[in-house]
């Protein structure tokens, strides 16, 4: 069979040389980016310096002849990996699309919609403008015209990158608060609305004019209306039976896979993009609460660890990064990122009430454009809107936006701390025996606790609040450890409940693990760092395995706090 195929299309040198140019791909990418990952930077810095070193910057100066005949320009060989490309950029937008959270999106309302109108609209402004008024000095290619060419740089000045800053919230400890939250209901509006710009726009650049696009535009509208209604309704309701009827995860990789390859192909056919459909096909299905985090989990990193290093790898063989780096249009592309997409979510967060600190913080976390802007990138470069040197400019703003971002809102974010989780919890705060079994009993026992340590706040509004925050978005961490909270304006100073369950009570944590040690948080309205930092302090606390262990085995309050002491390296005597 193997060998008809090859007849058919790749002769047994091309196939060979297919399948080691992947290896080499695949392997080197990996590994550089797993030591991105060793020095705490993103692993796409390192899968893209993997492309680099393979491509035409330094490779084919080395050795023309060896890079030519493993990743050559055109032919089987060429189409082969072209093809791994589209497919492997496609499940990428798969992963961006699971992050979308329409629900979540929908209760932020006021606040997530001004921070992501003004977030698009002052970067998209400012390179649209700059793109009309020096558009070959920026970066267009001789062939395109100037008014496209205007709207790509203005959309890729507005867009952001959901995976990298769930990732950046992630290593902060802050994706599960309110901060983080908003954060990401304002990232997700504000991708949807620019990969649909951006699929509208490649529909005119490959020349679909008149009632050609008036067609397109019709049948995307319709595809995404019915893909994110009647699609999302049928997805919700598959996945139990899926779940129920066929092996784990492979049952539910396979039906994800499957659905986002058909919209692909479709969106393909439609004349925009297929990422596009597989992106809608993500968030239609990523939007079932019947997704568990777990299930996420497996579907981010099979793909970002496998189909993601050949995408971000391929990148590198396409361009000459040295020839074509044109320092003074880097800066450029650089400054007029981060200034409109921080100074455009600081406005609209001051606007939606937040503090000036806070809505610094939420401008750099907005910021990161990451895998996202480079896919961008890649399909101008393709399209001939482009030149390299913009390219290259666009793919090192968005490595730089992803590196500056965290440490900004972390600097940003800093306030006087306790010394440890122990300093914010007394034996009245404890609950060692949990006689909840589900999310909801768990909840309203620890807002019973609270009730008594809140002379002003009555039980039932504690426990509505926390319940409808743990609706929008599950507050398992992982390891064992739940965070249910709520930020409440009646209270003056946040105040923590620990309960522990015997059995352990399932808050969809990414492990799998059923929540044993579940911390109510509650905080003033207007202070959202104590929150986040609270949340630090109980990622940092139970790090250690032997507090852990420590906790889970205390007989009373007070050896709960000893445990707590003992493993920040306090004396059990100062109890």
């Amino acid at each position: 069979m193997i060998w008809t195929l090859a007849a058919g299309g790749l002769d047994p040198a091309a196939m060979t040389a297919l399948l080691l140019s992947l290896a080499v791909l695949l392997g080197l990418a990996r590994l550089l980016g797993e030591v991105a990952t060793r020095f705490r930077q993103p692993a796409v810095l390192g899968e893209i310096l993997a492309g680099i070193l393979l491509g035409p910057t330094f490779f084919a100066a080395i050795s023309p002849e060896a890079y030519a005949w493993l990743f050559p320009a055109e032919g089987p060989v060429r189409i082969g990996l072209d093809a791994f490309v589209v497919v492997s950029v496609c499940l990428l937008m798969v992963v961006a699309g699971l992050e979308v959270d329409l629900s979540s999106v929908w209760r932020q309302g006021k606040v997530a919609a001004f921070v992501s109108t003004t977030g698009v609209l002052i970067p998209f402004v400012l390179g649209a403008g700059l793109a009309l008024l020096m558009p070959r000095a920026l970066g267009m290619d001789p062939s395109a015209a100037p008014v496209p060419f205007a709207l790509f740089v203005g959309i890729a000045m507005s867009i952001t990158a959901l995976p990298v800053i769930a990732r950046i919230l992630i290593d902060l400890n802050m994706l599960k608060s309110d901060l983080g939250m908003l954060i990401m209901s304002a990232a997700m509006v504000n991708d949807l609305g620019g990969w649909m710009g951006f699929a509208l726009l490649l529909a005119t650049i490959h020349g679909q004019g008149g009632d050609g696009l008036i067609v397109t535009l019709v049948g995307t509208l319709l595809f995404v209306g019915l893909a994110l209604t009647a699609g999302r309704w049928l997805a919700h309701r598959s996945l139990p039976y899926i779940q129920a009827h066929s092996s784990w995860p492979g049952g539910v990789l396979g039906f994800v896979l499957t659905i986002a390859l058909l919209a692909s192909a479709f969106t393909e056919w439609l004349g925009i993009h297929a990422i596009f459909g597989a992106f809608i096909a993500g968030v239609a299905i990523g939007d079932s609460r019947h997704l568990r985090e777990r299930t996420r989990e497996t579907i981010h990193q099979f793909i970002t660890n496998i189909f993601a290093p050949l995408f971000f790898a391929s990148i590198g063989l396409r361009v000459n990064f040295v020839a074509s780096f044109d320092l003074p249009l880097v800066l450029i592309v650089l400054v007029i990122a981060v200034v409109g997409k921080v100074v455009g979510c600081y406005l609209g967060a001051v606007w939606a009430g937040l503090s000036r600190k806070e809505s610094w913080a939420v401008g750099f976390g907005m910021s990161a454009r990451g895998a996202m802007e480079i896919i961008l990138a890649q399909l101008a470069l393709d399209a001939g809107l482009v030149t390299e040197r913009l390219f290259v400019a666009i793919v090192v703003m968005a490595l730089v936006t992803s590196l500056i971002a965290g440490p900004m809102m972390q600097k940003l974010l800093q306030r006087p701390i306790q010394r440890s989780l122990a300093e914010l919890l007394s034996e009245k705060q404890i609950l060692l025996n949990l006689q909840a079994t589900t999310v909801r009993q768990a909840i309203a026992e620890l807002a019973a606790r609270a009730g008594t340590l809140l002379a002003n706040l009555d039980v039932e509004r504690i426990d509505r609040e926390v319940w409808q925050r743990e609706q929008i978005m599950s507050t398992g961490i992982g390891r064992g450890l739940a965070v249910p909270h709520a930020r409440l304006p009646e209270i003056k100073k946040s105040t923590i409940v620990v309960g522990r369950s015997e059995r352990g009570i399932d808050f969809d944590a990414t492990d799998g693990k059923p929540a044993r040690l579940i911390f109510l948080l509650l905080t003033p309205q207007d202070d959202q760092t104590s929150q986040i930092e609270m949340l630090r302090l109980i990622a940092v606390t139970f790090d250690s395995a032997e507090t852990h262990q420590r906790a889970l085995e205390a007989q009373s309050a007070t050896e709960f706090l000893a445990a707590l002491r003992v493993g920040h390296g306090e004396s059990p005597h100062q109890v």
